[in-house]
C-alpha cells in the first residue's frame, strides 16, 4: 500500500491521517491522528473507525465510508472521541486506497476546526493584502521586497515579479533615501512610522505617497515591514479635476440661470464657455431637418469651415426628437485626450442647449397663438395694434407719415354659401399668401377677421405710394382661385387712411379707413378710396 511504499509521505504529514481496511478496521495511523485522539497506535490498531466517533456522527460517516469504498472521494464533517471522553470537531476527506486497479482500503485525512479557521484567516489576510485599494509593499528585515499588491504595482509602474527581490531603496527617490532608511530602521525596532515618502515611477516620474511603515511581527519578532499609503500625487490630481469640474458646472449654472439672455444668447454663451473650459478651437450646434445637417450656432465665423482633428460632442434631444448635436473641436491633435469629466460637461451643455431650444419653441408656439391668425398665419388684431403703435411712435419721432389699408373681399360670401366654409378657408389662405407677396418686406399684412385684411404701409411719402400698393393688392385678389377643381373669382375693395392727417391713434385710423372702405363698397365695389376724400368732398376711387 501507499503508506508502505511512501512511509515518509504518510507519517510526516502534519494533518491527522489514517488507513482503514474495507471492513472499517484501522490499519495504520500517523502522529497527527494520534495527537488528535490522544491515544497510542497499539490502542487503536484493528479497531473499527466507528469506535472513534461521537454517536451522532456515525451515520453520515458510514455513508461517506461506503461511497469512498465504491470509488468516490468524499468530504465529511464529524466529531472524534478523545480518550478523556471529550469530542473534537474535524473535517475529513475519505478517499479509496487503490492497488492494481482494485480498492483495498480507505484513506482518511482530517483537518481540525482550528486548522481550518487558521487557513481561512490566512486566506482573508492574503485577500486583504492583494485587493486593498491602497498600495502595500512587504519588505523583509534585510530590506528586500518580497511582496507587492496590485495597487502598488499600479502607482510604481513595475509588476510584482519585477519588484520581488529588489532592495526597497531602488524604488525611493534618491533625495529622500536617507530619511526612508531611518524610518525603516525605526520600524524594525517595533515602531510604526507615518509620513510622506517620495517614490520614483518606472518612467521616472516622482510620486508622493502619504502612509505608514508597519512592523511585521512573527512569534514576537519583527521580521519585516509593511509599507502602505495613498498616492498623494494622484489625489492632488483628482482633487484638481474635481475642483475644475465644480467650477465648470458653477459657470454653466450661471449661464443657465441668466434671465437677461434670450435663447440664442444663452446657447452662444454655453458654447463659448465649453470651448474655453475644454480648451478647444471652436464649438458648433447643428440641426437635423429634412435629412440635412446645418450649423445653427457657431462660436466664431471662422469656425464654420474648420476641419476637426479632435472633437467631442453629444446629441441634443428636444421634445422627444433628435434635434441635432453639440460639437467642440480642435484643428490640431490634442496633447491630452478628452476625459470622462469632459464628456459629462459636454452632456450638461447639450442638456442646457436642449432646454433653451425647447423654451424658444414653446415661446414661438405661444406667440403664434397670441399674435397670429390661426387660419392664415398672418398677424392678428393684437399684433396689428402693436405694429400700428410702433408706426405711430416712429412717425411722431421722425415726423413721417404711414398709410393704413383696410380691405374687404367682394363676393367672398357666395363662395362660403355655395361651396362651404372649407373652400372659403382655402381661398382666404390663398389671399393671405398673395397679399404677402404683393406687399413689401417692411409692410405688415394682418387679418382682422372674416374676409377683412389690414395692411400697415410705413414711411409713405405720397398718395402715389399708397395707390401703387393698393393696385398690386387688388390685382392679386382679382386673379382666379382654383379650389378642388372649381375656379373662383373675387375682387377687393379698400379704404386708405394716413397718419397723422386721418388720425393720430390706431382707433381713429382704423375707423376712418373702414369708412373709406364702406364708401368703396357702396360705389360699386372693386375700388379703393382715401379717407380724406370723404371730408374734402372730392371722392377718388382707384379702379
Amino acid at each position: 500500500m501507499a503508506h508502505e511504499r511512501f512511509p515518509a509521505l504518510f507519517t510526516a504529514d502534519e494533518r491527522p491521517s489514517a488507513l482503514f481496511a474495507l471492513d472499517g478496521r484501522l490499519v495504520a495511523v500517523n502522529a497527527g491522528a494520534l495527537a488528535l485522539v490522544r491515544r497510542t497506535e497499539s490502542d487503536l490498531r484493528d479497531r473499527r473507525y466507528g469506535r472513534f466517533l461521537e454517536p451522532a456522527s456515525r451515520s453520515r460517516t458510514f455513508e461517506a465510508f461506503r461511497r469512498a469504498a465504491s470509488g468516490d472521494s468524499v468530504n465529511v464533517r464529524l466529531r472524534v472521541l478523545r480518550d478523556d471522553g471529550k469530542t473534537m470537531p474535524l473535517e475529513a476527506t475519505l478517499a479509496p486506497a487503490v492497488v492494481d486497479g482494485t480498492t483495498v482500503g480507505i484513506y482518511a485525512r482530517g483537518r481540525s476546526a482550528a486548522a481550518r479557521a487558521l487557513a481561512r484567516k490566512l486566506e482573508e489576510l492574503t485577500s486583504l493584502f492583494e485587493r486593498h485599494g491602497e498600495p502595500i509593499l512587504a519588505i523583509d528585515a534585510r530590506g528586500k521586497c518580497f511582496a507587492a499588491n496590485a495597487a502598488f504595482e499600479r502607482i510604481i509602474g513595475y509588476g510584482e515579479s519585477e519588484i520581488v527581490g529588489l532592495p526597497y531603496g531602488v524604488l525611493v527617490e534618491p533625495s529622500v533615501l536617507d530619511r526612508a532608511r531611518a524610518n525603516f530602521t525605526r520600524t524594525l525596532s517595533g515602531d510604526t512610522v507615518s509620513g510622506m515618502i517620495r517614490l520614483r515611477h518606472r518612467d521616472g516620474r516622482r510620486i508622493d505617497v502619504l502612509g505608514s511603515a508597519i512592523p511585521i511581527v512573527v512569534d514576537g519578532n519583527v521580521v519585516g515591514v509593511y509599507a502602505t499609503g495613498r498616492d498623494e500625487t494622484e489625489e492632488r490630481s483628482l482633487r484638481a479635476a474635481v475642483d475644475e469640474q465644480t467650477e465648470r458646472i458653477r459657470e454653466l449654472y450661471l449661464v443657465a440661470s441668466s434671465s437677461a439672455r434670450n435663447t440664442d444668447a444663452q446657447i452662444a454663451a454655453a458654447l463659448e464657455l465649453g470651448r474655453k473650459r475644454l480648451r478647444c478651437d471652436a464649438a458648433f450646434l447643428t440641426r437635423i431637418e429634412d435629412g440635412r445637417v446645418t450649423k445653427v450656432h457657431c462660436t466664431d465665423d471662422a469656425g464654420a469651415d474648420v476641419v476637426a482633428h479632435a472633437f467631442i460632442g453629444t446629441p441634443i434631444v428636444v421634445d422627444g426628437r433628435h434635434f441635432g448635436t453639440v460639437y467642440f473641436v480642435n484643428v490640431d491633435d490634442r496633447d491630452e485626450p478628452f476625459t470622462e469629466a469632459d464628456r459629462d460637461f459636454v452632456r450638461l451643455i447639450g442638456a442646457l442647449a436642449a432646454s433653451a431650444i425647447d423654451r424658444g419653441e414653446q415661446r414661438r408656439r405661444l406667440d403664434a397663438l397670441a399674435f397670429f391668425d390661426a387660419l392664415t398665419g398672418l398677424p392678428n388684431r393684437v399684433l396689428l395694434d402693436d405694429r400700428i403703435a410702433q408706426a405711430i411712435s416712429s412717425g411722431n419721432r421722425h415726423r413721417t407719415s404711414f398709410a393704413l389699408h383696410f380691405y374687404d373681399l367682394d363676393g367672398f360670401k357666395a363662395i362660403n354659401d355655395r361651396h362651404g366654409h372649407l373652400s372659403g378657408d382655402d381661398v382666404l389662405r390663398a389671399v393671405a399668401r398673395r397679399f404677402e407677396r404683393a406687399a413689401r418686406a417692411e409692410d405688415t399684412v394682418a387679418r382682422m377677421g372674416g374676409d377683412e385684411f389690414v395692411i400697415v404701409q410705413p414711411a409713405v411719402r405720397s398718395r402715389a405710394d399708397a395707390s401703387a400698393l393698393a393696385t398690386r393688392l387688388r390685382a392679386a385678389a382679382a386673379e382666379p382661385f382654383v379650389v378642388d377643381g372649381v375656379e373662383h373669382r373675387l375682387t377687393a375693395s379698400a379704404g386708405i387712411a394716413f397718419f397723422p392727417d386721418d388720425g393720430r391713434d390706431a382707433a381713429t385710423l382704423i375707423a376712418n379707413a373702414d369708412a373709406a372702405l364702406y364708401r368703396a363698397k357702396a360705389s360699386g365695389r372693386d375700388a379703393a378710396y382715401f379717407a380724406a376724400d370723404e371730408t374734402e368732398g372730392d371722392a377718388t376711387s382707384l379702379r
